[in-house]
C-alpha cells in the first residue's frame, strides 16, 4: 500500500510539538512533548517505551521493528528548547507564513523531530518491513546545564546501535564532525593591603593580566595552527573578568572566565593542562591559581565520524537521489551526537532548517527543507534496511 506524503499532516505534528512549552525548567514540559510523540506513534502501531532520567523527565524510544535481523538505526532529537524570553513573535502558537513555520523550537529542534517521526509513519503506512529496526529517541535536557543528561544516559549504554542520525538543523548538509565546547573559570589569589602601601599586598588583578597576556600572545597563535578539515580552527575567548572590592584596596582575588571551542583530537585534560603550563611560566605560587570546569560545558566533547563510514557514504547517496546538493561538512555548534559517538556509534547530524534561526528572537524553519528531509530519512532507511 502506498501512502503519500501530506504536508499538512507533517506541519500539524510540528505545531502540536511547538505549542508545548518545553524548557527544562518548565515542570513537565519535556514529558508533555514525549506524551504527544507517544500518542502519534501508537496511532501508527509503532512501539513506545520510556526511560526516566530525572523525576518527570523521560527519554522516549519509538521503535519500528522488522521481522528479520539487520541493522539498528537510531534517529535522535532533543525535546527541550531554550527559554522564550526576548522573542518578538508568539513562541507557543506555531503558525505558517512565507513558506516558513514560526515558533520557539521550530528549528531547534522540533522540526527535525517531526520529520523523523513522520518518516517512520510513512514507511509503516507504506507496508515497508525493515531488516533490523529503526528507533527514534527523543532526549531531554540538551539545552540545560546538566550536560545533555538525556543523551549522556544513552552514552552509558555503550554501542546499542549500528548508526545514528541526529536531526539538528544542518541546511540539509551532512555534518560528520563538530567541535566540543568547554568553559573554564579561573580563580587567581592575591593578598589584600591598603592602596597607600601596595607593596604589602599581592595584586591578583595584575597576576590575571599577566596570564591573559600569555593566553593572547602565546596560546592563541598556537590554537590558530590547529585546524580540523571539517570543523576549522580551535578557538579560545576570554569573556569575563572580575576582581577587587574597591579601588583603594589591593585586590586579593580575581576571576576570569573563558570559553574554548575544541576540535576532534583535543581533550578536556589537554585544555586544562595548557592553562596550567602558562601559569607555571609566571613567577607566582602554583597554589595561587585554580581552574574549574563550568558544569554546563562539562563533557560537551567533539564528535567525529570517518568520512568513509557506511553511514556517511550512504547518507550522501540518499541526498543525491532526492535531488539535493548536500555536502559533508562539520559544524561549530554542539549536539547530542557527541554522546552517541562516544558510545561507539557512528553518528552524523542531518536535519531541516538553518541553525542561524535557533535561539533567536524570531525562530522559524523552512517548510520545504522539512519535506526534503523526510524523503532523505525514508530513502536512507529503505536502503540500509532492505
Amino acid at each position: 500500500m502506498k501512502s503519500k506524503f501530506k504536508l499538512d499532516e507533517l506541519l500539524n505534528i510540528l505545531k502540536e510539538l511547538v505549542d508545548i512549552e518545553s524548557h527544562y525548567l518548565v515542570n513537565g514540559g519535556e514529558l508533555k512533548v514525549a506524551r504527544k510523540l507517544e500518542e502519534l506513534a501508537l496511532k501508527e502501531d509503532l512501539l513506545v517505551k520510556y526511560e526516566e532520567i530525572t523525576p518527570d523527565r523521560n527519554n522516549i524510544f519509538i521503535t519500528f521493528k522488522g521481522d528479520e535481523k539487520g541493522k539498528k538505526i537510531v534517529l535522535c532529537g532533543h525535546m527541550d528548547t531554550v527559554l522564550s524570553e526576548g522573542m518578538t513573535i508568539e513562541p507557543f502558537n506555531g503558525y505558517i507564513e512565507d513558506g516558513k513555520f514560526w515558533g520557539r523550537g521550530s528549528v531547534d529542534m522540533k522540526g527535525g523531530l517531526a520529520c523523523m517521526l513522520y518518516s517512520l509513519i510513512l514507511l509503516k503506512r507504506q507496508g515497508f518491513i525493515p531488516k533490523g529496526s529503526i528507533q527514534l529517541i527523543g532526549t531531554v535536557g540538551e539545552e540545560c546545564p546538566a550536560n545533555s543528561d538525556g543523551a549522556f544516559a544513552l552514552r552509558k549504554k555503550g554501542k546499542f546501535a549500528d548508526m545514528a542520525i541526529v536531526g539538528e538543523a544542518t541546511s540539509l548538509n551532512i555534518a560528520a564532525a563538530h567541535k566540543g565546547t568547554m568553559s573554564l573559570e579561573i580563580n587567581i589569589k592575591g593578598k589584600a593591603a591598603h592602596s597607600s602601601n601596595p607593596a604589602l599586598g599581592d595584586n591578583a588583578i595584575y597576576k590575571a593580566v599577566d596570564l591573559i597576556a600569555l593566553i593572547k600572545n602565546k596560546l592563541l597563535p598556537e590554537l590558530d595552527k590547529r585546524s580540523h578539515p571539517l570543523c576549522g580552527k580551535a578557538t579560545l575567548n576570554v569573556g569575563m573578568i572580575a576582581g577587587g572590592i574597591q579601588n583603594n584596596i589591593v585586590p586579593y582575588n580575581c576571576k576570569l572566565s573563558l570559553n574554548r571551542r575544541y576540535i576532534p583530537g583535543e581533550t578536556e585534560k589537554q585544555i586544562i593542562e595548557e592553562i596550567i603550563s602558562l601559569w607555571k611560566e609566571l613567577p607566582y605560587n602554583s597554589n595561587d591559581m585554580e581552574i574549574e570546569v563550568l558544569k554546563e560545558t562539562e563533557n560537551r566533547i567533539p564528535m567525529e565520524t570517518n568520512l568513509d563510514d557506511q553511514l556517511v557514504v550512504n547518507m550522501l547517496e540518499s541526498c543525491k537521489r532526492q535531488g539535493l546538493d548536500s555536502v559533508i561538512n562539520g559544524v561549530n555548534y554542539w549536539t547530542d551526537g557527541a554522546h552517541l559517538r562516544a558510545a561507539g556509534i557512528p553518528t552524523v547530524v542531518f536535519g531541516p532548517g538553518d541553525i542561524a534561526q535557533a535561539h533567536a528572537a524570531v525562530e522559524y524553519i523552512d517548510i520545504e527543507s522539512m519535506e526534503k528531509s523526510v524523503y532523505v530519512y525514508m530513502d536512507f532507511i529503505k536502503e540500509m534496511c532492505k
